[in-house]
């Protein structure tokens, strides 16, 4: 999800979720701290052309 308060199309997918299934969407900087707490490390974010939609890749640390 974009950071701050320019509008964006995750936010109104953020809504939709945190009114009809409790959930939310998160920012990169969310996601990788969750996956760091997790033992990932990110390696990379791809953000889709169109639709605001995005992958992260992560791995997972060594030892």
């Amino acid at each position: 999800m974009a950071p701050g308060d320019e509008q964006h199309p995750s936010k109104v997918s953020d809504l939709i979720m945190l009114t009809t299934a409790g959930g939310r969407e998160r920012t990169e900087s969310e996601y990788t701290a969750l996956l760091g707490a997790a033992g990932f490390v990110v390696d990379r974010t791809l953000v889709a052309p169109v639709g605001g939609y995005c992958a992260i890749e992560a791995t997972l640390k060594a030892g």
